[in-house]
């Protein structure tokens, strides 16, 4: 809805007063509501500024490719599945993506130079800054970054110039005005979608999606559906034919990762695996933790700036693995089989987006009718395709958005229509679920993401 705002002073208000979560990435709206008035405000056009993030994401894989002797780096990045999906999406994380790409390039300049000079602090400082205007996490990567790489400094006796700190303090002066903002939005009750319960099968999918297995595998949103169902171990026995490849993928992975870092380890980049590994599994160990305590759910997306660490730790691995004549075939086959779950996550079409464009129609019809209709799914894409999204109450001609609202979806006059989309995001407490299931509800259609339910009664 940014990208939709008539002028900046619209853009800003919606941002000092949005109380969802888009507004703890205000770099991403920014930049999202620009693209909106240079490009469009078409679906692709959302989507196309994400070409720049990816080729800045691509040109800092590639400079760390150069220091690390892995020309090809760039290529391991631009087959990953998690990375053809991100581009493709009208998100932020793209961008969130290619800072952090920048902010290890930093990583690896330090490393590399052995802090002499002030390059790695200038691209620390620039990376730093523009992730923490992207997203409110960037002070873990950022903080993990600074961590390992001042404990790397220490160690080895490596001493930063003078100058080089005065860059580092300027840049983490630069931020503290966005650390003030982002606590303004926790002041004002700004807070994300609740997942129904994180738990260690809600890590396994994280892992199932950075790691690109969705492609091949069982898709992403019946994986979600599959995680409610009360016989998870019998739903997934049925479907095991379905996880022999992610499986395989998996294996393999683990194997080469092992195998390859171990090998790295013995040479002159153990200095490098050590400090990407720290912060790669630091930062993952915090997101894990305190999803694990809080029910707080971070999703594969919040990796979207760890994304590069992990794939240069692929690449150390697949460096490692080469120098093996019995191991030199399973790069290629775990490239061939990230190309094809890419290639799957974009044309397959058990695996499209969610059906928004569709399922909005359909709700403007039954409005059209006088029919009180319910939305249980991200009320953004809702308005986006035209709709009137009531946060408060049912409202005559608008539909109602009850995982939004402060008032009991029980104690409300039936709808005669419900959308319902991602209920373990939008129906977290399962009130419509009951609501559907105690009354004389049947499934009137389905669309990708979206089932659609009627009262006979009504």
């Amino acid at each position: 809805m940014y990208a939709l705002a008539p002028d900046f002073s619209a853009w800003s208000q919606r941002l000092l007063h949005d109380e969802q979560a888009d507004c703890q990435m205000p770099l991403a709206m920014l930049c999202s509501w620009l693209g909106g008035k240079i490009l469009g405000t078409q679906e692709w056009q959302l989507r196309a500024v994400n070409l720049i993030w990816g080729a800045l994401a691509l040109v800092a894989l590639h400079r760390i490719g150069r220091k690390l002797q892995l020309p090809w780096l760039p290529l391991l990045l631009a087959i990953q599945p998690y990375f053809w999906f991100y581009l493709n999406e009208a998100r932020p994380y793209a961008l969130q993506l290619a800072a952090g790409a920048w902010l290890l390039c930093a990583l690896v300049e330090l490393i590399t130079s052995q802090a002499a000079g002030c390059r790695w602090a200038w691209q620390l400082m620039l990376a730093a800054f523009f992730l923490f205007s992207a997203t409110m996490l960037a002070p873990l990567p950022v903080l993990m970054v600074a961590l390992v790489g001042g404990t790397m400094a220490w160690r080895q006796g490596w001493r930063a110039e003078r100058k080089a700190w005065l860059i580092l303090i300027g840049g983490f002066l630069a931020c503290v005005p966005l650390a003030i903002y982002y606590a303004t939005t926790l002041l004002r009750g700004v807070t994300s979608a609740q997942v129904w319960q994180v738990d260690f099968k809600f890590v396994l999918y994280v892992f199932y999606e950075l790691t690109g297995m969705g492609g091949i595998g069982i898709s992403p949103l019946e994986i979600r559906s599959l995680a409610r169902s009360p016989q998870l171990a019998h739903e997934i026995a049925i479907r095991f034919p379905q996880l022999i490849l992610p499986l395989l993928l998996g294996a393999l992975l683990a194997v080469v990762i092992f195998l390859g870092l171990r090998k790295q380890w013995r040479t002159h980049h153990r200095t490098t695996v050590a400090s990407l590994l720290s912060v790669f599994a630091l930062s993952s160990l915090v997101l894990v933790a305190v999803s694990l305590i809080l029910q707080k759910a971070f999703w594969a997306r919040h990796y979207a700036s760890l994304f590069p660490f992990y794939v240069t730790l692929l690449g150390l691995a697949f460096a490692g693995v080469g120098s093996r004549r019995w191991l030199r075939w399973l790069p290629p086959l775990i490239g061939l089989l990230l190309i094809y779950s890419a290639l799957h996550f974009r044309f397959a079409a058990s695996l499209r987006k969610e059906d928004f464009r569709a399922a909005s129609a359909l709700a403007r019809t039954a409005l059209e009718k006088s029919q009180s209709v319910w939305w249980v799914a991200g009320d953004y894409s809702a308005m986006y395709y035209g709709l009137k999204v009531s946060h408060d109450r049912p409202e005559p001609g608008v539909v109602f958005a009850p995982w939004l609202s402060p008032t009991d979806p029980t104690s409300l006059p039936l709808p005669q229509v419900i959308v319902v989309s991602k209920p373990d995001v939008f129906d977290a407490g399962g009130a419509v679920q009951k609501i559907i299931s105690e009354n004389n509800y049947i499934l009137a259609r389905r669309f990708q993401g979206f089932t659609i339910w009627t009262n006979a009664a009504k």
